[in-house]
């Protein structure tokens, strides 16, 4: 039979004081496995890494209202500032030679299925991007299979079963993933180090040793 797993900090004996330091000596009765119980680290709070982000994508073209289009759409505002880089380098009256507008290049049929009646309109424009690359996730799961569906069209992925063999989209995938990856990483809120142990351990005895046990 397995032996329990005790608290060791139940098990630590103070034996030596030096002003506010302790030196703790471990007894290990019977082979018993004891675990260390480290401190957890300070926890990140979700208001803490909006806030990040607002700082790090706040000066940035847009950002008030691709934040609000992102939330409202239920992805992140990095990967929709990543679109509208690639798509129309912030431009909200660019219109290519395909009939795509505005700020996300959409097609008139794409707005039309989100309820959008002018493209050119950021707010809306952004709204109808949001929404549909949150469809895309739904769909395809991988973001270089979502940003493919959004450049070439979601049957071209289907169709090829990946990545359509496009030099258009082929380009775009890399350039628009790589925006994305780089725009987290500037918003990235550094984990806090982990505090150190209020336990020095000694033992008198070479016998004695720690044992990792399973959690």
């Amino acid at each position: 039979m397995r032996t329990p797993v005790m608290l060791l900090a139940t098990l630590l004996m103070p034996i030596a004081h030096a002003g506010d330091s302790a030196d703790y000596q471990l007894r290990l009765p019977g082979g018993a496995d004891y675990r260390l119980h480290q401190p957890e680290s300070p926890r990140i709070s979700e208001a803490e890494r909006k806030q990040a982000r607002r700082e790090a994508l706040g000066k940035l073209p847009f950002s008030a209202q691709i934040e609000a289009a992102a939330e409202a759409g239920g992805i992140e505002p990095e990967l929709l500032h990543a679109v509208v880089h690639a798509e129309s380098a912030y431009n909200p009256r660019a219109v290519s030679p395909k009939g795509a507008l505005g700020l996300a290049q959409l097609m008139p049929s794409t707005a039309r299925m989100y309820g959008v009646s002018d493209a050119l309109k950021p707010a809306d424009n952004l709204r109808a991007s949001a929404r549909h690359l949150r469809d895309l996730l739904d769909d395809f799961g991988d973001i270089e299979l979502v940003l493919s569906a959004y450049n070439a069209g979601a049957g071209a992925v289907r169709k090829y079963g990946g990545v359509p063999p496009y030099a258009e989209t082929r380009a775009y995938v890399p350039k628009v993933a790589g925006r994305y990856e780089a725009l987290k990483k500037r918003a990235e809120v550094p984990e806090p180090p982990l505090p150190p142990s209020p336990y020095r351990l000694r033992s008198d005895d070479s016998a004695l040793r720690l044992v990792q046990t399973p959690d």
